[in-house]
């Protein structure tokens, strides 16, 4: 019976403070590049150059820099690392292919007007290469205890060899964004990747190198995308709680809670205006946040906090700020395209 007593104790604690629980929306959010291309509406990813083929070119700002070979054949390539290439050159391409942003242009268009010496169809390049690419088996032999020695005795303990095998595998890579016309140089960077397969008994259960980085090659690639067009996020909007446990505000809280924001807001701003409760002013500017009134949103939560300066109104203000700086230069950047409007 103690027991039972005091797993319902536990429990209901535990209901309580799930009860207790500040509402937290989830949005979707289009946030801008984070490079600046000029304006640019078309981009080639040329060819990534093989670790082979390596050299290092340094400028005399000390910035590597590859810009002069992007067409050669490269046909030294080991197997573990052309797929590890093959696997960023169509992760990235498959990010622009339908991208609303800019369009792709394949490498041998570019290459043709090089040689041909027309119009180049790129504004921009993406072009890479592998600056390391290192797998390493490792064979590791260690004894094990399986029987205790006897003093008594002068039985001596008995030992079994174990041997074990491990593989590592190093992927550097290095890329940059090049203005075709100019050829300036607009962003430049190193990605470095390692991975260990951790001892197996058997050398045949060990992965392969490319198996050991293909998430984090997915990962860089997406990266890489980030920098090249507007991406979208998940932006989580935490809402106020209610201390006095208001019966209108848990209605209005709870239509919040089942996707209903509009109304939310109707409800949070009504009470707010009946009897000027701080918890569902900011609500009710958070949620014309939510909705993609961000103007409308600054302006209330603005006047909440004139009218009610603290941390919090004073945070709510500044993250609804932030998302029209973000807003702003998601325009400028999408002026060119369809898409001109915040996706919230």
């Amino acid at each position: 019976m103690k027991n039972s007593k005091h797993i319902f104790i536990f429990i209901f604690c535990l209901i309580m403070l799930l009860s207790s629980c500040a509402t937290t929306l989830n949005v979707k959010v289009t946030r801008p590049a984070e490079l600046d291309l000029n304006g640019a509406q078309t981009i080639a990813v040329l060819p990534i150059k093989p670790y082979e083929y390596y050299e290092i070119r340094e400028s005399a700002r000390g910035v590597e820099v590859f810009v002069g070979v992007f067409f050669e054949l490269f046909d030294r390539v080991g197997p573990e690392e052309k797929r590890c290439i093959d696997k960023l050159q169509y992760e990235i391409e498959r990010g622009l292919m339908d991208s609303p942003y800019i369009d792709l242009v394949s490498a041998t268009a570019v290459s043709n007007a090089i040689k041909n010496n027309t119009s180049n169809p790129a504004d921009v390049y993406l072009t890479g290469e592998i600056t390391r690419f290192d797998i390493f088996d490792n064979k590791n032999e260690r004894r094990i205890k399986v029987k205790d020695g006897d003093k008594e005795t002068g039985e001596k303990p008995e030992y079994k060899k174990i041997v074990e095998f491990s593989r590592s595998i190093r992927l550097n890579f290095r890329y940059q964004i090049v203005d075709s016309v100019t050829g300036k140089i607009i962003s430049f960077d190193r990605v470095e990747l390692y991975a260990n397969s951790g001892y197996k008994e058997d050398p045949r259960d060990l992965p392969s190198g490319y198996s050991m980085i293909e998430y984090d090659l997915s990962t860089t690639a997406r990266k890489i995308l980030r920098e090249l067009q507007p991406y979208v996020v998940i932006k989580s909007i935490t809402l106020m709680e209610d201390k006095t446990k208001n019966p209108d505000f848990k209605a209005a809280d709870k239509l919040a809670k089942d996707g209903y924001l509009k109304d939310a807001y109707e409800k949070f701003s009504s009470i707010y205006q009946d009897i000027d409760m701080i918890e569902a002013g900011y609500n009710a500017a958070m949620l014309q946040m939510a909705l993609g009134n961000l103007s409308e949103a600054e302006r209330q939560m603005s006047d909440l906090y004139n009218k009610h300066p603290s941390t919090k109104t004073l945070s709510g203000l500044n993250d609804i700020k932030n998302e029209i700086a973000q807003a702003k230069k998601l325009k400028s950047q999408t002026e060119f395209s369809d898409v001109l409007d915040v996706d919230f």
